[in-house]
C-alpha cells in the first residue's frame, strides 16, 4: 500500500539522518521530547506519525523538516559504483492529494491540512499534481 511505503521511506530517512549524526535513539528521544520506543517504532515504520512529531523529530535531529522527505538516489549507483562517491540527493516528490490523505489519517483533528502542505512547500518539498 502507498501509505506503508511512505511510512517506510520516512522511517528510513529518520534512521539514516540519526546515524549520520552519530546519535542513538535515546539521544534523539531526549532532544525531540519523544519516547525512545516511539523513535524506534517510527524508524521501523510501525507508527502512523503525526505532523507534530515529524516537526519534533526534525528539530531533535537539527535538520529542516524537508530533509526528512529527501530521496537518496545512490541505490542505483551501488551496482555500478563509479569513481565519484558523493551521493546525489533529490527532493521528495509526492502527490498533494496523497499527502493530504496521509496527513488526515495521521492527524484526524487537523482542521486545515492544506496549511501543512503550504508549510512543507516553503521547506522545499515538491508536490506533483
Amino acid at each position: 500500500m502507498e501509505l506503508q511505503r511512505f511510512r517506510r521511506f520516512l522511517g528510513k530517512n529518520v534512521r539514516k539522518i540519526r546515524e549520520e549524526s552519530g546519535d542513538s535513539q535515546d539521544a534523539l528521544a531526549e532532544s525531540s521530547g519523544l519516547n525512545r520506543s516511539y523513535i524506534g517504532s517510527v524508524e521501523r515504520s510501525e507508527h502512523n506519525i503525526g505532523i507534530d512529531n515529524i516537526y519534533k523529530i526534525a528539530k531533535g535531529l537539527n535538520v529542516p523538516v524537508s530533509r526528512l522527505f529527501e530521496q537518496d538516489d545512490t541505490k542505483a549507483n551501488k551496482k555500478n559504483p563509479g569513481p565519484e562517491k558523493t551521493p546525489v540527493i533529490h527532493k521528495a516528490v509526492i502527490r498533494k492529494n496523497q499527502f493530504r490523505t496521509l496527513l488526515e489519517q495521521c492527524y484526524q483533528h487537523t482542521p486545515r491540512p492544506d496549511l501543512v502542505i503550504i508549510y512543507l512547500e516553503r521547506c522545499g518539498v515538491q508536490f506533483i499534481e
